[in-house]
């Protein structure tokens, strides 16, 4: 079974996915400075495409 880790996140130093060990960890020790650099990671491509709706899209007519 493949999986793609966009859920992962380390709590107590150990990996871990939400889509199979969680989804609720204890919050103590789940390495927040790790989960917010990876929520961070795309921002700059996720501004671009917000950017690109509102002006109308790709214009390629959602096809």
């Amino acid at each position: 079974m493949g999986m793609c880790g966009v859920c992962r996140v380390s709590v107590g130093g150990q990996t871990k996915f939400g889509c199979v060990d969680g989804p609720e960890f204890d919050g103590h020790l789940v390495d927040f400075e790790e989960l917010i650099k990876r929520q961070r990671m795309f921002l700059p491509e996720e501004r671009l495409s917000a950017l690109l709706w509102e002006l109308g899209g790709c214009g390629c007519g959602g096809k």
